[in-house]
């Protein structure tokens, strides 16, 4: 079993994914917590006991069994890649369908795999601290109709301007942003600023009139 990183390793700060931020479903089955195991490979969470939760004190984990759990915490490690995500969860969930909460944050992701497009019950999604550069990885979560709360910030996008309205208007369905949450009046301004892209847009596709 690989040994977890000592606290002096964990250089990173955990404050962002802190129990207050969970869906209410962890309540009743604890999320299956491989952070900070400095992993490479998804595949090494099926050798890898998760890190025992505060609230199963009073009852161990049966590790030979698929986790009815609906959260996996994943942050921390050294993912580049995550195109067996939908594998491995099949292996350690009862149902991986019903998984709602994803914390993929601060690995070394540089793309939105469309295998995230794979969880039909997906309400939260942490990819904060990557390496995701392009705006149109991120377009990709608009496909993820039951996304609710979702983080980004930490990542090159970050540096597109206005990048945060730019999500509010393609993912109308979040209701927190990088842990804040997402107003009717951020809503009306997204709305204006996704009209005068289009038209600015429409104005550079228009033909010049000849002399």
């Amino acid at each position: 079993m690989m040994a977890p990183r000592s606290p002096t390793q964990q250089h990173r700060q955990l404050a962002l994914i802190s129990p207050r931020n969970a869906i209410t479903v962890t309540e009743i089955e604890p999320p299956l917590d491989f952070s900070f195991y400095n992993m490479a490979s998804l595949q090494e969470t099926l050798d890898t006991e998760p890190r025992p939760s505060v609230k199963a004190t009073n009852k161990q984990r049966d590790s030979s069994k698929p986790s009815k759990s609906k959260c996996l915490k994943l942050n921390n490690n050294c993912l580049s890649e995550i195109s067996e995500l939908r594998t491995v969860a099949s292996q350690l969930f009862a149902d991986a369908d019903e998984v709602a909460w994803l914390d993929l944050s601060f690995n070394e992701l540089t793309k939105v795999d469309d295998i995230l497009l794979t969880f039909p019950n997906l309400q939260i999604l942490y990819l904060h601290g990557n390496q995701i550069g392009d705006m149109k990885e991120v377009e990709k979560l608009a496909k993820i109709s039951t996304l609710k709360k979702l983080s980004l910030h930490g990542n090159p996008v970050e540096n597109e301007k206005g990048y945060k309205y730019q999500f509010m208007a393609l993912l109308p369905t979040v209701q927190t942003l990088d842990f804040s949450r997402v107003t009717k009046a951020d809503r009306k301004t997204a709305a204006t600023l996704e009209v005068m892209n289009k038209n600015v847009k429409r104005g550079k596709r228009k033909p010049k009139e000849e002399d």
